[in-house]
C-alpha cells in the first residue's frame, strides 16, 4: 500500500541521503548544486543527474562546476537544463519533490520542506518527466568552458540573501518513548510547588479548550532531560499498581522544571500539554503493532529512547488520532 508524508529540514535530508546510498538506482533532479554538493547527495556509478548548468547560473555561482567533474568522474550520468528550477528524487519505489537545492545552505541554514510518497502512479509520472528533461549531456568541452567562468557566489544558497541578522532554522519535534514510568501521589509537602509549576505550563496550552497539562515528576535528573525541547512529541509508558503497562497517547513537551523539594533536595517536573479526551493503549498490544519496525520493543521493559527512525516514528504517532484516541485503523498512512 502506497504512502505518503510530509518531511523537512532534518528528516528530509536524512530521507535524500540514506535512500541515494541505498537504492539501487537514483535519478534526481536539482537546480542548484553548490560547493560540496557532491558529498552532500552521494549518487554513485548508473546513477543520474539533471541540473542547472546554464551559463549564467554558473556565472552567479550557483551552480559549481567543480562538482559536477566530481560526479560525472563518479560514472554518474549528468544532463543540464537552463530552464530547470525543480527539485524532486526518484529512489527506486520512492519520490521525493521539494524546496531543497544540494548545498550546505540548503542542508543546514534555509527552511525546506518536501513531500515523500511511494505511490507507483506518481513514481512513473516523475520518471517520464525527468527522461523528457534529460535531454543534453554535460559534455567536456562545456564543462571546461563552465570550470573557466565559475565565480563563487555573493549570496548563500539559491541565491537569495541572508538577512544580518539571521533567523533561526525551523527544528521538526522529535518523538521520545518514556518508560520507567509509574503513579505515586504526590508528596503532600511538594503539592503548592507543583501546582505553581502546573499553572504555569497552563499558560502555553496551545488549545486548552480540549487539552491540558500533564506532567512526570524525577527526584533526580535522568540524562534525556537535557536532550528535549519545547514541542518534542513524546509517548509514556507507565505501569499501574498491577504492574501492568500501558502506552499512553502522544503528547507535547511544554518545557522542563526544576524545584527545590521540602527536603531540601533539587526535582525536576517534565511537563507537557495532551488531550484531555486521549487513551491509553496496553504496551502488549502497542509492542505488536511496531514491531516490525521496532525490534528493540520485543524487551519486556524496554528503555527510554528517542525515535530517531522517521518512518517508526509516523507509525507510533498514527497509532492514535489527532485527539488522543486509539486508532482503528491497521494500515495506511
Amino acid at each position: 500500500m502506497s504512502s505518503t508524508r510530509f518531511v523537512c529540514n532534518d528528516s528530509l535530508w536524512h530521507e535524500i541521503q540514506n535512500r541515494a546510498k541505498s537504492a539501487k538506482q537514483v535519478r534526481a533532479a536539482v537546480a542548484f548544486i553548490g560547493v560540496g554538493g557532491a558529498d552532500l547527495l552521494p549518487l554513485k556509478k548508473g546513477d543520474s543527474l539533471v541540473v542547472n548548468l546554464g551559463w549564467q547560473t554558473v556565472k552567479q555561482g550557483l551552480t559549481a562546476p567543480r562538482e559536477i567533474q566530481r560526479l560525472i568522474r563518479r560514472g554518474v550520468h549528468v544532463f543540464t537544463r537552463s530552464t530547470l528550477h525543480a527539485k524532486f528524487f526518484i529512489f527506486d519505489r520512492a519520490l521525493i519533490v521539494g524546496s531543497t537545492n544540494v548545498s550546505r545552505n540548503s542542508q543546514n541554514v534555509l527552511d525546506e520542506a518536501g513531500a515523500l510518497t511511494t505511490d507507483l502512479q506518481a513514481i512513473r509520472r516523475a520518471r517520464g518527466f525527468f527522461d523528457k528533461l534529460c535531454s543534453e549531456p554535460v559534455r567536456p568541452e562545456y564543462l571546461k568552458k563552465c570550470l573557466a567562468s565559475y565565480t563563487p557566489p555573493r549570496f548563500e544558497g539559491d541565491g537569495s540573501q541572508i538577512p544580518a541578522k539571521r533567523q533561526k532554522r525551523v527544528i521538526e519535534a522529535k518523538l521520545w518513548f518514556i518508560s520507567g514510568l509509574q503513579y505515586i501521589d504526590t508528596p503532600a509537602a511538594d503539592a503548592e510547588r507543583i501546582a505553581t509549576i502546573e499553572e504555569e505550563a497552563q499558560q502555553c496550552l496551545s488549545d486548552p479548550d480540549r487539552t491540558e497539562v500533564n506532567w512526570i515528576h524525577y527526584a533526580r535528573k535522568p540524562k534525556f532531560l537535557d536532550y528535549l525541547r519545547f514541542g518534542d512529541w513524546i509517548i509514556e509508558c507507565v505501569r499501574d499498581s498491577d504492574k501492568i503497562a500501558h502506552v499512553h497517547a502522544p503528547a507535547q513537551v511544554l518545557g522542563v522544571k526544576r524545584y527545590t523539594r521540602s527536603i531540601g533536595r533539587s526535582a525536576y517536573l517534565l511537563t507537557s500539554e495532551a488531550s484531555r479526551n486521549s487513551e491509553s493503549i496496553l504496551f502488549s498490544k502497542f509492542r505488536r503493532r511496531v514491531r516490525r519496525l521496532a525490534p528493540f520493543f520485543d524487551q519486556e521493559r524496554p528503555r527510554t529512547r528517542p525515535i530517531e527512525d522517521i518512518e517508526l516514528a509516523d507509525r507510533m504517532l498514527r497509532l492514535w488520532t489527532p485527539s488522543g484516541r486509539i486508532s482503528r485503523r491497521r494500515k495506511g498512512p
